[in-house]
């Protein structure tokens, strides 16, 4: 099996097959990276992140091909939500939550009564907070790249994720269960 590394190398000089093969890889996590903040124009956003990723890759500024998958996503997050703004509005993801942006929650975390009230909790969360949570436990990333995604330090993104969590746990009272399912993954 090829590395992300060798895939997107290998799209970005014109191999189809490995761009093929890099985009079934990261579809459906980059799918569901939006679709648990946003329904609107969710295909679009999947397909100019994997555009601009092969853009980056061509122009030789990759680093690691995750972290730099999920960098442009957010980017590509905060300009939707930018441009959905009023004019007396600010989209500013360190304070701006999803409940602020009128926008529905993820439909899969929905499923289940805990994850319900898991997905309210976040969506009341700071989209910067949110992000950070969302790509430290559901998609795995390492910390190092948690850090890349949210252009920030290392030792910042392990504070937003220590403060995210408290924050969650705040908001979400005596639902032991879902506060604890947090707790699986220990910050390093």
């Amino acid at each position: 099996m090829r590395s992300d590394d060798e895939l997107l190398g290998a799209w970005a000089t014109g191999d189809r097959d490995a761009g093929r093969d890099f985009y079934q890889r990261y579809a459906d996590r980059v799918t569901r990276f939006f679709a648990r903040k946003t329904q609107d124009e969710l295909p679009d956003l999947v397909q100019r992140t994997f555009l601009k990723c092969l853009e980056a890759a061509r122009k030789g500024e990759v680093g690691k091909p995750a972290a730099l998958l999920f960098a442009i996503a957010r980017n590509e997050l905060y300009d939707q939500f930018t441009r959905r703004m009023t004019n007396a509005q600010r989209f500013t993801p360190e304070h701006t939550s999803l409940a602020d942006l009128r926008t529905g929650i993820s439909t899969q975390l929905a499923r289940h009564a805990d994850e319900r009230l898991l997905a309210e909790a976040l969506a009341q969360l700071p989209l910067d907070a949110q992000l950070a949570l969302e790509l430290y436990y559901w998609e795995e990333l390492a910390m190092e790249d948690v850090a890349r995604v949210l252009v920030t330090t290392q030792s910042a993104a392990i504070n937003r994720v220590h403060r995210a969590r408290k924050q969650l746990r705040d908001l979400l009272g005596d639902r032991e269960r879902v506060a604890e399912a947090l707790e699986t993954r220990p910050l390093p």
